[in-house]
């Protein structure tokens, strides 16, 4: 291993010179590249997360990727992606601005009362915050996208025309359902992502050389977070569609989540788990790779111009 190549920085760790403008770029571009290419397993964990029926009697991938092919053509693998494409790029730029706003007045905040966080640590608090701010901001596109995806019909849905029908029939707050569980997960998942980042970076250290070392911190750190708060994504997708699927508004997290352990199991929570852990890997693998290399080009163009 060459030694003598200069090591390519992580720009997510503690005290990392990254502006908020050049992280609002980076993750923007991370986010609307890793939706572009993982998007169809998305609809298929989507569809297997509102499916009803215990686990022993669900549909398997293979027959759900048969019957949307044969009754929905190859484009309903695209279902809801001009939203989710809003949702990634929005999400991707919010999180990454956030993550270095938060980072940097962590940073502070530990200099001025002399605390001592690992960067493991730092990286999960950070994450959190993040989580929050991105899922407030962008949660609309992601109810939008869930809706759209649960359309068996053949012809698409309108974007535009589900959103008036959401705002005519459930008000604007119809717009936030399931916010919490979503809350909730998504930072969580956040987290728990950019802390396993960390870590895997730091076990990695003595590998910085190898190429695409980002992306394979990346799809750990995507595998491990997911891992842990998947019945968290399973309780936003279901109380976003609730509405729809029995009429009435949707009751509470809580009543939701013993209502899904009383009718489907304890698997009836983890429905699209295996298609997640291969959607939400290389999502976080692409994500987080093209962020480190968007800032690296930002970097060593600025450093041009100097």
């Amino acid at each position: 291993m060459d030694k003598s190549k200069p090591q390519r920085e992580d720009h997510l760790k503690r005290g990392s010179d990254v502006t908020p403008y050049e992280a609002l770029i980076a993750g923007s571009i991370a986010g609307g590249t890793s939706r572009a290419i993982t998007a169809p397993l998305d609809t298929i964990k989507i569809r297997l997360q509102l499916q009803q029926h215990t686990f022993k009697h669900r549909e398997t991938v293979p027959t759900i990727i048969k019957n949307l092919l044969k009754e929905e053509g190859i484009i309903a693998l695209w279902k809801g992606n001009v939203p989710a494409e809003i949702l990634y790029i929005l999400y991707g730029g919010v999180q990454f601005t956030s993550y270095s706003i938060f980072s940097k007045s962590l940073s502070k905040f530990e200099k001025d009362y002399n605390l001592k966080l690992s960067s493991a640590s730092h990286s999960l608090i950070v994450g959190l915050g993040a989580g929050f701010a991105s899922t407030i901001i962008t949660y609309p596109f992601d109810l939008l996208r869930t809706r759209l995806v649960a359309n068996k019909k053949k012809n698409l849905l309108s974007m535009t025309k589900v959103f008036r029908g959401i705002l005519r029939s459930e008000g604007l707050k119809g717009m936030f359902v399931g916010i919490r569980p979503a809350m909730f997960s998504v930072a969580l998942n956040t987290g728990l992502m950019f802390w396993s980042y960390e870590l895997a970076r730091e076990f990695s250290s003595d590998y910085k050389h190898v190429p695409f070392i980002e992306g394979i911190c990346g799809f750990i750190a995507g595998a491990t977070s997911k891992g842990i708060t998947f019945p968290l994504d399973t309780l936003r997708k279901r109380c976003q569609m609730y509405s729809v699927v029995h009429g009435t508004k949707c009751p509470s997290s809580l009543h939701l989540f013993f209502n899904i352990l009383k009718r489907e199991g304890i698997f009836g929570l983890y429905k699209g788990y295996g298609v997640s852990i291969l959607k939400t890997a290389p999502t976080s693998a692409i994500s987080l790779l093209m962020y480190e290399y968007t800032i690296s080009f930002i970097k060593k163009k600025e450093n041009r111009n100097e």
